[in-house]
């Protein structure tokens, strides 16, 4: 799925998280306890007769902080052969992110994680928020999203790419910090070396999946966004918009 490598929490378990308040929480701050969230979107997503097949969740040492990742199955929508689709779930009782859902979908052979670049839900912890509604809205445009996934993934596969835009990308995510400089080389080792011969060779798509091969080594709470930002530096063929 848009997944969660190294998953420390079942969904169970979320509901036994107490919130705590941050001692630099203004008055504007409104908490979201990490098994209501999970509890609504679990509740908002079968209301809509979809399936939910696989969950995975990680939560920091302090448990303030937590990503998330729902695999679906959603009734009448296609998506492409040898992937399943996800929602991605990222949240911070500790002020230092906002609440973020994410379209996307888990290649199967290899269990690597595709972000389409959408994130179809942003919103800060501040008082105001309804939480079920905008979980409702959001699925609504999730599900607007992963309509587009099947050409967006088509688009990457059929991009081939020159030598120095290779180079050009992985300086750009070293210098970005998307993973740690000494995974860098390795990244482009397996663009060129795949491990699965599925991803194919020297394309948009075979460059995001050897990223995404060794992003699994990136700290679970960080590893969504680093995914969706590496997905944004790809090109797409001519005449495509690249999310």
């Amino acid at each position: 799925m848009i997944t969660v490598y190294d998953a420390n929490t079942k969904l169970e378990d979320l509901h036994h998280i107490p919130l705590r308040r941050p001692e630099k929480a203004g008055v504007r701050w409104q908490g979201i306890p990490h098994g209501a969230l999970a509890a609504v979107l679990v509740k908002a997503i079968t209301r809509r007769g979809w399936k939910i097949t696989d969950t995975k969740f990680s939560v920091s040492s302090n448990e303030t902080e937590m990503a998330g990742a729902f695999q679906l199955e959603i009734p009448d929508v296609e998506i492409p052969e040898g992937q399943n689709l996800a929602l991605g779930v990222l949240t911070s009782n500790a002020m230092k992110r906002s609440l973020i859902l994410a379209a996307g979908t888990n290649v199967a052979c290899c269990n690597n994680g595709y972000v389409s670049g959408q994130m179809v839900l942003r919103r800060k912890h501040t008082t105001g928020f309804n939480l079920e509604n905008e979980i409702d809205q959001s699925l609504t445009e999730y599900r607007k999203e992963v309509n587009d996934l099947p050409q967006i993934v088509a688009g990457l596969r059929d991009r081939s790419l020159k030598n120095w835009e290779r180079d050009q990308i992985l300086m750009t995510a070293g210098r970005e910090r998307l993973m740690p400089w000494s995974r860098i080389g390795k990244v482009d080792t397996e663009y060129r070396k795949p491990s699965f011969t599925e991803h194919g060779k020297e394309t948009s798509w075979a460059l995001l999946q050897a990223f995404t091969h060794l992003v699994k080594q990136n700290s679970p709470l960080s590893q969504m966004t680093s995914m969706n930002r590496f997905r944004q530096l790809l090109p797409m063929p001519t005449g495509w918009e690249n999310n």
